[in-house]
């Protein structure tokens, strides 16, 4: 009996140009673009040496689909799936010139139930749920993803990251999953989903949700992450709080890309804090667009311009520069010239960033057009360092100074990372300098909670509102939250058991930090657990790689030769009943 696992391909029309610059059916013209491509990406595309990409390989096994190809339908899809190879975000399709045409979308079938996750390497958390859910009580924030649609989270995600991936390029997993944070969930056709969560003390929930919220409506992540009373609008948003430690605090969200609107929309942002003694400048989900645009938004901060290695000079920009304290919020869905700009705050220490590594968009495209004038793409063609530290963050993006964890005490505040950057913004206020906050809020996320307590004592005595014991206690809270829900996902097995493949730099993580919170016998107990794994994990990867690259599945051979090697794992035993029809 064959297993058949259906890679459904629900498509999304691109925005149709022009005439075909072609006959229909015209395979000259169609090998023509494939050559094209082929000699452009061999002689420039930088994804080749720095992402270890086997072109060759990649481009030998479609190069028959170019000669057989009928259609320029299944052309354009041919192309995409060949520059998709590359694994760089930047690489891709740009612009489309064939009226009528059904290609891939990055979101088919994709829904949010009105929930938003965080991708934690490995492990999906559930981070926030709209206000007025049908679910809300039945939905814990800080809970982890186990199970959806009755399979593992593990598979049911693999399976349309490899959808995704075939089409598109893909830079770094974090980027991906940040991008899909409230619209993750593999809906299909269906109306509804059956989730299991893994639940802040350990049992496990099921809960059956409907593709949209109340009202019909998405959850965004905007609604929870600006203060009371700033409604969103394009290019930037800004308004002045008061707190305890000061009445004049200025919150500045960029909403745009990289672009002069959004730059002019900045500028008048905040313009508008005039007076204003320290900023939180809230980065997170800006677009990429243009260095330019960056730097200029970044001479905001520089009254005399300064140094920008190998880029040359931030000038000083605006009307007026801000020289007062500034913490900047990041997350994972920051790319390209989005990055370029924490670099511009952060390599020059201008500004401590908290929050989660950018995207990993460092490689920077050219647009080319095709032969045949069917299609544009980008290819990637300059893995471009950090002006000033010469790092390449392709991948694995630009790293905060002070990282925000996804444990269940901070999950259950509406906005964990603003609230932590507000804590920085009052040491910084304070006096303390930018290196001196870095290495203080470093040891308190890395579990040396009495040291971070000891070092800000007299801060804590001056500044009202600001307590480091009642900060590293809740810090303390959370990493044993944390701490305890991993060694309960590690425990799970059959359809909720976990992701054995990823995650790995997050267990290590979590140990290093549960060690120096004096919280050895539970870290040696989740590293034992985790070191169990490791043949689940080949077992899953296996698995995953059947499933997502035969055409309906693998058939009854592959399965046994599957189970000839993996049929005692966890995996294996749930792929054998699989095949026995239960």
């Amino acid at each position: 009996m064959a297993i058949r696992v259906a890679l459904a391909l629900v498509t999304l029309a691109f925005g149709s140009i022009a005439g075909g610059a072609v006959a229909a059916g015209d395979r000259k013209a169609y090998l023509r673009d494939f050559e094209f491509i082929d000699e452009t990406v061999r002689s420039r595309a930088a994804a080749i040496e720095s992402k270890k990409v086997d072109w060759k390989r990649h481009a030998a096994r479609l190069r028959k689909k170019f000669a057989e190809c009928a259609s320029d339908e299944e052309h354009l899809r041919n192309c995409m799936e060949l520059i998709a190879g590359l694994r760089d975000s930047h690489s891709d399709v740009t612009r489309v010139h064939v009226k009528g045409v059904d290609l891939p979308g990055k979101f088919d079938g994709l829904y949010g139930a009105a929930l938003d996750f965080a991708w934690d390497d490995g492990k999906f958390v559930l981070r926030s749920v709209k206000e007025g859910h049908a679910r809300a009580a039945q939905l814990a924030e800080g809970s982890v993803l186990v199970g959806v649609g009755g399979e593992p989270a593990w598979l049911a995600f693999a399976r349309d990251r490899a959808r995704i991936e075939r089409w598109f390029g893909i830079s770094s997993l974090h980027s991906l999953y940040g991008s899909l944070s409230n619209r993750l969930l593999p809906f299909g056709d269906a109306q509804q989903l059956e989730l299991a969560l893994l639940e802040p003390g350990g049992d496990v929930a099921t809960v059956t949700v409907s593709r949209w919220g109340p009202g019909g409506k998405a959850h965004y992540p905007f609604d929870v992450e600006v203060p009371e009373g700033v409604e969103y609008a394009d290019g930037a948003v800004s308004t002045m709080l008061r707190t305890k430690w000061s009445p004049k605090v200025g919150y500045l969200r960029i909403t745009g890309g990289m672009n002069r609107e959004t730059c002019d929309a900045f500028h008048a942002a905040l313009d508008a804090l005039a007076g204003m003694e320290a900023l939180v400048l809230d980065c997170r989900w800006m677009g990429g667009g243009g260095d330019a645009s960056a730097w200029e938004m970044a001479g905001r901060f520089f009254p005399d311009g300064v140094d920008n290695g190998r880029n040359g000079r931030i000038e000083a920009s605006g009307a007026t520069r801000f020289e007062g304290p500034v913490v900047l919020l990041q997350n994972e869905t920051m790319v390209s010239s989005a990055e370029t700009f924490t670099w511009a705050m952060t390599e020059t220490d201008r500004a401590v960033s908290v929050g989660r590594p950018t995207g990993g968009w460092g490689i920077i495209p050219n647009v080319v057009s095709c032969p045949s004038g069917m299609l544009d793409l980008r290819i990637g063609v300059n893995d471009r360092p950090t002006p000033i530290r010469g790092v390449h963050t392709e991948g694995v993006g630009w790293p905060p100074d002070v990282l925000v964890p996804w444990g269940p005490v901070l999950c259950a505040e509406p906005d964990p990372v603003r609230s932590v950057g507000m804590d920085v913004l009052a040491v910084l206020h304070a006096g303390e300098s930018v290196k001196e906050v870095r290495a203080a809020f470093g040891r308190l996320f890395a579990g040396e909670h009495d040291a971070f307590v000891k070092g800000l004592a007299k801060v804590g005595r001056e500044v009202t509102g600001f307590d480091p014991a009642r900060l590293a206690k809740k810090i303390e809270d959370d990493l044993k939250g944390e701490l305890d829900l991993e060694l309960d996902l590690a425990r799970l097995d059959g359809a909720r058991a976990p992701d054995a493949v990823q995650g790995e730099e997050r267990i290590e993580r979590l140990v290093a930090r549960a060690k120096a919170a004096g919280l050895s016998k539970k870290a040696s107990a989740l590293q034992k657990l985790w070191r169990g794994r490791k043949a689940e994990a080949a077992a899953q990867a296996a698995w995953v790689d059947l499933v997502t690259t035969s055409d309906g599945g693998p058939d009854e051979k592959a399965v046994k030769a599957y189970l000839s090697k993996h049929g005692r794992t966890v995996t294996g035993r749930a792929v054998k009943d699989l095949a026995r029809g239960r």
